[in-house]
């Protein structure tokens, strides 16, 4: 079976996003990059700092709730729809709740052959 999707999953800063964006360069056929940071870029203004939508308190400490849930739930299953279609996908995430996280990427691609790639960095 040939990879239909990959996922990465880093923290901020770790360089999924240029791994995402080297990856398409270097793919035999196109691939979309769906970015995280893309999707909560959709959400509408008053959900990105809402109780039931996505907080991110000064601390750097991120809170989701029902709402953005939901939304996210939406957006994978979107994500994974176009992956049936033949077209490859990178879905660049932060799994904030780590196995949770992952969990929900596998039952939206279930099916569908996954690469997991883990983005991490290490201090110099």
């Amino acid at each position: 079976m040939t990879t239909q999707a990959i996922v990465l999953n880093g923290g901020s800063s770790a360089g999924d996003t240029s791994l995402a964006r080297a990856l398409q360069n270097v793919l035999p056929r196109p691939w979309l990059t769906f970015g995280v940071d893309a999707f909560v870029e959709t959400l509408p203004p008053a959900l990105t700092s809402a109780p039931d939508g996505l907080d991110v308190a000064p601390d750097g400490t991120v809170t989701v709730g029902p709402v953005f849930r939901r939304l996210e739930a939406a957006w994978r299953h979107g994500v994974a729809a176009i992956a049936r279609t033949g077209t490859g996908v990178i879905i660049d995430d932060v799994f904030l709740g780590g196995a949770t996280g992952q969990q929900q990427w596998r039952t939206a691609l279930d099916g569908l052959d996954v690469l997991w790639v883990g983005v991490h960095v290490r201090p110099l």
